[in-house]
């Protein structure tokens, strides 16, 4: 088993990897439901974000952040998580919203926000909030 990062820059190129992996997962889960499938932009980002949330948490609580991870009695940091990955959830549908809805631009630039910008939400918090001592 790979060790997992103890400092910043580790944490950070492991988010990179990882979190760039689940990123990616939601990315084309998302397209492949809203655009060959036809469904709705916001329930494509709702099902993409469950199938993303499910797999972020177990990557980042074992890996990415699984030397500060020592909230192991109870649901401290999977509860925190979800909090996380609903924020980071909120934020993709106001993406959804603005470039699909309001802009008309259509849901592959959708994406380019929710690569981009999102991600560094969801590291943030939970480095600093989830995933603490």
């Amino acid at each position: 088993m790979i060790r997992a990062p103890k400092t910043l820059i580790g944490q950070i190129a492991a988010y990179a990897i990882g979190g760039g992996a689940v990123t990616l997962l939601h990315s084309a889960t998302y397209w492949l439901l809203a655009e060959p499938l036809r469904i709705d932009a916001y329930l494509a980002n709702t099902l993409a974000a469950i199938v993303a949330g499910v797999t972020g948490y177990a990557l980042h609580s074992r890996w990415t952040f699984g030397h500060t991870n020592t909230a192991t009695a109870g649901l401290g940091a999977a509860s925190r998580f979800v909090v996380v990955s609903l924020l980071c959830y909120a934020l993709n549908s106001f993406w959804v919203w603005l470039v699909v809805r309001h802009l008309a631009l259509g849901v592959t630039l959708s994406i380019v926000p929710m690569i981009f910008a999102t991600p560094w939400l969801g590291f943030v918090l939970n480095r600093y909030w989830t995933f603490t001592r």
